[in-house]
């Protein structure tokens, strides 16, 4: 709870001086902008370790092999850098490129992801 609260002060100066800069220098905003958002995420970095470790004692309880999780986190991480890669691109008004940043993600998240598909596969083959 504390941890949220860091984190929504950090938006709300983040945002003000986005504001109080932006009529005057739009670029400097920009950069405020995106040093806001990256503060941020790294303070929300560290909520991660007990989601990783909660996914590890669920895999391991219910038997599932744990080197699927390395695609896993791979394809919850480029979801959520292709959302902040995109939206830093619609900030700055460049909707067309958010839109080509989201399509790429989509793909190699899709490419990230074969591998559990194919043992999802080989698992419902084995069952039969």
């Amino acid at each position: 709870m504390v941890e949220l609260l860091k984190i929504l002060a950090v938006a709300i100066v983040t945002v003000f001086a986005h504001m109080l800069v932006k009529q005057t220098k739009p670029e400097i905003a920009m950069i405020i902008s995106i040093a806001g958002s990256v503060l941020i995420i790294v303070m929300a970095v560290d909520a991660l370790n007990s989601v990783i470790s909660s996914f590890y004692q669920i895999f391991e309880t219910t038997g599932v092999d744990t080197t699927l999780l390395t695609p896993l986190f791979k394809i919850i991480a480029i979801g959520y850098i292709t959302e902040f890669g995109a939206n830093i691109c619609l900030d700055a008004g460049a909707s067309s490129v958010a839109d080509k940043v989201l399509f790429a993600g989509k793909l190699i998240i899709l490419l990230v992801a074969l591998p559990i598909v194919t043992t999802v596969i080989d698992m419902v083959v084995a069952l039969l």
